[in-house]
């Protein structure tokens, strides 16, 4: 399982390099060293994953009487809760890396998203499964064999886990807390961040206003990426729940807040303390030019004094709502020629009801209507036109 594309450049020069709890992370990447990272033991603080599935499985809160029926509902139901489980820590670590960049760093989170995208999924295969030579199995026997299958798969995918972020943690997705006393701890996290700086820019025109102008601006821009990771020493810890911790956090963190699961939430907590020791490894992650070329052919008016002079304009590269109408358009004109004609129509239509009835009333409300109709039709095209 790769963690990462190879075409990602690393975070900081040097790799981590810490034992903690008999796990060893930080030697040579080697396959080696990956075989002893699937070694390494599950922290005990993830049992509580193990009392979610529990708590959550259909399988296990069935009864030895229950009809086949109820059984093949929990067996799906199970199935797909381990499935929801999975995907939800691979949803919270990449809202996790994306939120190393603040929303509006657009070059730093176009890079995170490139590295999200070379995040390895957490292989785990259940073992719970509804074979052909399971169904002929009585019901208690079936449920009991489900059952088993389903508590060995909680601990499988705890297993999984675990190994999933150890391998995270290499690779520096995540990090590791070392508590060194119950309030005081070491930890370390990422910051992403982008500078762009236009060094040139080049507009091109072509065309005319009959037949349209394209507009050609090519810009270089110079951008520069940097990554950190920031090891913190921290005292006075205080470890809360996120609906506990009353302080305002960071946007990016609020919406990294916003887009951790519900499955995932349980699970997450706020550390908070005084930071007595920092460390800052710096490195620009990438230097380069990039050119944009932007062609558009679309019309391109401008307000003009004397025919020489223009004032203003609107279109070119630009879009732009253009809604509006004003004093002396053609449209004007044609809303205050509706206007009356409907009021001349009605008047008509009154007038004549007395001498000719209802039926002479409504021809005339009917032939004004049309004319009218025809008339607005015939203007609103040429104004189109024009």
């Amino acid at each position: 399982m790769k963690p990462v594309d190879e075409t990602v450049p690393r975070f900081t020069q040097d790799g981590l390099t810490l034992i903690l709890g008999g796990r060893t992370y930080g030697k040579d990447a080697d396959d080696a060293h990956y075989g002893r990272l699937l070694q390494m033991g599950v922290p005990h603080e993830m049992d509580a994953l193990t009392d979610a599935l529990t708590a959550g499985s259909q399988l296990l809160g069935l009864p030895s009487e229950c009809g086949r029926t109820a059984i093949y509902e929990a067996y799906g139901h199970d199935l797909a809760l381990m499935a929801r489980y999975r995907d939800a820590f691979k949803t919270s670590i990449e809202a996790a890396v994306r939120a190393r960049a603040a929303p509006d760093q657009k070059d730093a989170r176009a890079f995170l998203d490139r590295v999200v995208s070379g995040l390895a999924p957490i292989l785990h295969q259940p073992t719970l499964n509804l074979a052909p030579d399971a169904l002929p199995l009585e019901p208690p026997v079936l449920l009991a064999k489900l059952q088993n299958e389903f508590r060995a798969d909680i601990q499988g995918l705890k297993q999984s886990v675990a190994i999933w972020f150890h391998i995270l943690t290499e690779s520096e997705y995540v990090s590791l807390i070392e508590w060194l006393d119950p309030t005081s701890l070491r930890y370390y996290f990422f910051r992403t961040e982008s500078t762009r700086e236009q060094i040139a820019k080049h507009v091109d025109r072509t065309g005319n206003w009959i037949e349209g102008v394209t507009t050609t601006t090519t810009t270089k821009s110079r951008v520069q990426l940097f990554n950190e990771r920031r090891s913190h020493t921290l005292v006075k810890a205080r470890v809360q729940t996120p609906e506990q911790y009353r302080a305002r956090v960071p946007k990016r963190i609020a919406l990294l807040l916003d887009k951790i699961p519900a499955e995932i939430r349980p699970f997450v907590r706020i550390i908070d303390g005084h930071v007595t020791h920092e460390e800052v490894q710096r490195r620009l992650t990438s230097n380069k030019v990039e050119v944009e070329k932007h062609s558009v052919y679309r019309p391109d008016p401008a307000l003009a004094l004397f025919n020489t002079w223009a004032i203003n304009g609107w279109g070119g590269s630009i879009e732009e709502e253009s809604r509006s109408i004003y004093r002396g358009h053609p449209l004007a004109r044609a809303n205050k020629l509706l206007v009356g004609s409907l009021l001349a129509t009605a008047s008509a239509a009154l007038l004549i009801e007395p001498f000719g009835g209802f039926r002479a009333s409504l021809l005339v409300a009917t032939i004004g209507v049309v004319l009218t109709a025809l008339n607005q039709i015939g203007m609103r095209l040429e104004g189109r036109r024009s």
